[in-house]
């Protein structure tokens, strides 16, 4: 029940933060008083506690409270705070740190930053020519990349892939019912937070053979 315990810290914590979340806001937002972030945080913290130790889960279900409210800022105002994106680089350092030296799992360490640095140089390279991208978005990605990469190389591709599908699904839907058109954009957050997630859970499914291809 330890899923159940996260889920209703990760919410309590997202309500609490409301005030703050809609400081962040530069504009009178409707999302932002519909406290959106609140569920959001409730169920990627109850999927926080399914992970194998205390560090982890409460690394997660501050990744889990922190994702929403960037969520639900870049749906409103598609932008993603420096001051909630940044503190998370340490929250990783940090909580997988301690995972890691708690579990003897220095390579995975070693791994998440190394896919940390490489997504955030990826997507910046894909910001300078995709123009939908914004810098704050690369540095989420970072982030992204750190997370993923703690659990293993299936878990980076497929959480990398997914990001993209899932936005190219949305958008197609979207354009079929006309409430974009073909010169609209999407704020990219919310799919970089849900296909990272996605990843973690679907990475050994959709590429159980990655590993051998790889080495890490």
């Amino acid at each position: 029940m330890v899923w159940l315990l996260t889920a209703l810290v990760a919410g309590g914590l997202a309500a609490a933060l409301n005030s703050f979340m809609r400081a962040r806001f530069e504009t009178e937002t409707r999302i932002a008083k519909t406290w959106a972030q609140v569920p959001i945080a409730a169920v990627l913290g109850g999927l926080a506690g399914m992970s194998g130790s205390l560090a982890e889960q409460v690394t997660f279900t501050v990744l889990a409270v922190a994702s929403a409210m960037l969520i639900v800022i870049d749906l409103g105002e598609y932008r993603l705070p420096d001051v909630i994106v940044l503190p998370l680089y340490g929250v990783l350092a940090v909580g997988l740190g301690v995972a890691a030296w708690t579990q003897d799992r220095w390579p995975a360490l070693g791994r998440a930053a190394l896919v940390a640095v490489a997504m955030f140089v990826l997507y910046f390279v894909m910001a300078i020519f995709a123009p939908d991208l914004g810098f704050g978005d690369v540095k989420l990605a970072g982030v992204a990349g750190g997370f993923l990469g703690w659990f293993g190389t299936p878990q980076v591709v497929a959480g990398f892939l997914l990001a993209w599908v899932l936005m190219a699904v949305v958008s197609l839907v979207l354009l079929a019912t006309r409430v974009i058109d073909r010169k609209s954009s999407l704020p990219f957050g919310p799919y970089l937070v849900i296909g990272a997630v996605a990843g973690a859970f679907l990475g050994p499914v959709m590429f159980p053979h990655l590993p051998a291809l790889l080495p890490f």
